[in-house]
């Protein structure tokens, strides 16, 4: 039956009426999928048309019946932006952009084209996005706090039909520096209003991923202008690994920021990173080992051991941020937490005591 599928969707692409060929995950048919692909997403956000023949989430070449809509500036046909092909444009069309994220086509039709969009909103007041750390200094070892904070100085200047919708930026370090691999991203997904697209490079499947040493973020409103005011769009927790510099700020860059509102004109963004000051090394972290995490990797059960009692946070997160498991102990020096029902791969044990918060990377087998 996958045969016929597969040989009915390179047939139909030239069968009159299908006169685009497209890749799920890919909403601005720029030719990859990544953090960009929901910004066309928000604009289109609620939009109806023709449900895709024989739709997968396969990264494959899959006919499409044209909507009537484009996206206003870019002038891509919303049925691009309908990733999973049922017919709607929601949340769910994220599913596609997560599965296939980093891969790359040639073939669609129309033939992709980059994401450059010509028109512009001026305001004299520009918005920021100011990246910023819970501490001022940091040793080897210590798990940092970056905040997102999205501030509008004015939000008087911006007209319902042309208010702020959607940003996406990368923020860029040395690999060598920051631990990549223990790096967890808390999108602010409180109060619902914005969608999400973050990757790190360990965050998806290894051959589909951003490159070490950089972060892509994306958030987005649901069609509607969820950006048009000052708020926290999330955190990510970060684990210093190496001292290269002394004395020195962390080198964190915010890099190709892209603002754009609900009439997909691109709005000038400030940016800036708070000084993060590396003042010394550690040939070893004192409290690195002082909760053990074992067995690791592990098909069921995680023990987790502390040196003496202590009041206890363990919060268990996947690789896209969201909390799963949350136990709380008034004194303890010892716990379980068992993942048995939870899918093979890659997962965050974040332990937070009353000396500080300790994250490990826990593998989950599947035997």
């Amino acid at each position: 039956m996958r045969y016929i599928l597969l040989l009915f969707i390179v047939l139909s692409s030239s069968i009159p009426g299908f006169a685009q060929v497209i890749f799920p995950g890919d909403l601005n048919n720029d030719g990859q999928a990544n953090y960009l692909d929901l910004l066309p997403l928000g604009l289109a956000y609620g939009q109806e048309g023709p449900p895709r023949p024989g739709a997968s989430l396969e990264w494959i070449q899959q006919p499409n019946f044209p909507w009537d809509g484009f996206l206003p500036v870019s002038g891509i046909n919303l049925g691009f932006v309908d990733s999973d092909g049922n017919g709607f444009i929601d949340s769910l069309d994220i599913d596609a952009i997560a599965l296939n994220y980093d891969s790359l086509q040639f073939t669609s039709e129309p033939l992709p084209q980059p994401y450059l969009l010509t028109d512009t909103f001026a305001v004299e007041e520009l918005p920021e996005l100011i990246i910023r750390f819970d501490r001022d200094t940091v040793a080897i070892g210590d798990t940092i706090t970056l905040v997102l904070d999205y501030i509008v100085p004015n939000p008087d200047v911006f007209p319902p039909t042309a208010a702020p919708l959607a940003i996406a930026f990368t923020l860029e370090y040395a690999d060598t520096l920051l631990s990549g691999e223990q790096t967890i991203i808390q999108p602010d997904t409180v109060p619902g209003d914005l969608m999400f697209v973050a990757a790190t490079s360990n965050s998806v499947e290894f051959w589909r991923s951003p490159p070490p040493g950089q972060i892509e973020f994306a958030a987005s409103g649901k069609g509607v202008p969820a950006l048009a005011n000052s708020r926290t769009l999330g955190k990510m927790l970060i684990v210093i690994e190496d001292m290269i510099l002394l004395s020195q700020p962390l080198p964190l860059k915010v890099k190709n920021p892209l603002l754009i509102n609900t009439a997909e004109q691109v709005i000038a963004l400030k940016t800036s990173v708070s000084p993060l000051w590396i003042t010394g090394q550690a040939s070893e972290p004192e409290h690195s080992h002082k909760v053990k995490v074992f067995p690791n990797p592990t098909s069921g059960l995680v023990q987790v051991q502390l040196p003496s009692p202590t009041p206890l946070r363990l919060r268990l997160f996947s690789i896209a941020g969201q909390c799963l498991v949350q136990m709380d102990y008034q004194l303890s020096d010892y716990c379980e937490v068992d993942l048995s029902a939870l899918g093979p791969g890659i997962y965050f044990l974040q332990l937070q005591t009353s000396e500080g918060v300790q994250v490990e990377r826990v593998v989950v087998s599947g035997f």
